[in-house]
């Protein structure tokens, strides 16, 4: 018998196989068609003022040459940073570093959710929140905050009355304690399965986020309870939880 999950599976920049990179948009796409719910990707300014996606601060990748570039995200035109191209696959084509503007266009028209990691905090907060109303996903985004803390919750959530939040375990957690919406709004991480941090995340009234999630770790994980399951990019989940859902025992 199949049982039904009580998590949002969400895919870490995404899902690859092949030569296909992370953080690109073949690797959500990807993510999709194995069944995720949301994926995470990372945000960060050029220095044009574009949001890209990238998870360092620098990007690496080839020019049309096939020669190695290495350019830094803050001081790079946007222009420059996304003709770089990070892989090309038989099956998914030339795949270059993305706009957020495209990730959230392709999570609109496969009604993925968004976790998006404000690589540059509460300077981008705004922003970011701003491009989400302009595609459409009001409501259907987690803001990793990054830090930023109720400074950033609240300049969100002026644009993005529906948003919810994630940041680091206990720290946020504390950081939220006075937010009265933070038991339907703020998503605490752990990637330990710390029981002291998942004791004080659930004491706090918070939900819980278990990051790092492959197939060596998933059962312990999922007897914690989670309220958010974020996989590896190269774990394949749709597998992972199709077998626990197939063989769970529940009396």
């Amino acid at each position: 018998m199949n049982h039904k999950k009580n998590w949002i599976t969400s895919a870490h920049r995404g899902f690859v196989e092949g030569d296909l990179k992370e953080n690109c948009l073949g690797a959500y796409y990807n993510a999709y068609l194995h069944g995720a719910e949301m994926i995470e990707t990372d945000a960060r300014l050029t220095s044009d003022g574009v949001l890209i996606v990238n998870h360092d601060d620098t990007v690496r990748g080839y020019n049309e040459k096939g020669e190695a570039v290495t350019y830094i995200v803050a001081e790079t035109t946007a222009e420059k940073i996304c003709s770089v191209i990070l892989s090309r696959d038989e099956k998914w084509g030339v795949q270059r570093v993305p706009t957020l503007e495209q990730v959230l266009h392709l999570a609109y028209n496969t009604g993925l959710l968004v976790n998006i990691d404000l690589k540059n905090g509460y300077k981008i907060a705004e922003d970011v929140s701003k491009l989400v109303l302009k595609c459409g996903m009001i409501g259907k985004v987690v803001y990793a905050l990054n830090g930023s803390g109720m400074d950033g919750i609240n300049a969100i959530l002026k644009i993005d009355p529906d948003a919810r939040f994630i940041d680091r375990g206990p720290t946020f957690a504390n950081t939220v304690k006075d937010f009265s919406e933070r038991g339907k709004r703020c998503f605490c991480y752990t990637w330990d399965s710390c029981k002291d941090e998942i004791e004080a995340i659930r004491k706090a009234g918070c939900l819980l986020a278990l990051i790092s999630l492959n197939e060596n770790n998933f059962k312990n994980t999922i007897a914690l309870h989670p309220d958010m399951c974020e996989y590896l990019h190269t774990s394949d989940f749709k597998s992972i939880e199709e077998e626990y859902l197939k063989n769970i025992k529940l009396y």
